[in-house]
């Protein structure tokens, strides 16, 4: 039931990711989250790491406001090097894109690596794309390699149809 609740306040969404870029375009209402992967870390009195900035507003942030600034994308052999970072940056995108609705997203998802995929991807690489879009909150995930796909026209039924 609580599924079901979700998927009707949820939409589906494409995520297209380079190193130094993540838009996830959700393909109900045409919005676009399309920001810098980048998360700015500050450490607490205690030690612990807690995040400051999520996005391009890390740059605007003084020097004395972050100790550590990560993408957990720029990486010279693999999209994702930072699991944990990841995860974090997709969970915001997705909440930046359902900030109306009162109940956590849970979409449907297209992930669409861009880059790094010269002679294939690996086993690994499909499971990590994968985990990293479950953690981050969607319910169903269809991987695309491949040239970029019109989102005038994307229906996630009908891409998953044609693509079995």
């Amino acid at each position: 039931m609580l599924q079901y609740l979700k998927a009707v306040f949820s939409s589906d969404l494409y995520i297209q990711l380079w190193a130094g870029r993540l838009k996830i375009y959700c393909i109900d209402t045409k919005e676009v989250f399309d920001e810098e992967p980048l998360m700015a870390l500050k450490n607490n009195e205690k030690g612990q790491r807690v995040v400051v900035a999520i996005g391009n507003s890390v740059k605007a942030l003084p020097s004395s406001e972050r100790d550590i600034i990560v993408n957990p994308f720029q990486h010279p052999r693999l999209l994702v090097h930072d699991f944990q970072v990841a995860e974090k940056l997709l969970m915001h995108g997705f909440r930046e894109l359902h900030k109306n609705r009162w109940i956590a997203p849970s979409p449907r998802v297209i992930f669409h690596p861009m880059e790094k995929l010269e002679g294939g991807v690996t086993g690994i690489e499909e499971r990590v794309y994968r985990e990293l879009c479950l953690g981050a909150g969607a319910r169903e995930i269809e991987l695309h390699f491949g040239s970029e796909l019109p989102t005038y026209s994307l229906n996630y039924d009908q891409y998953k149809r044609e693509k079995c």
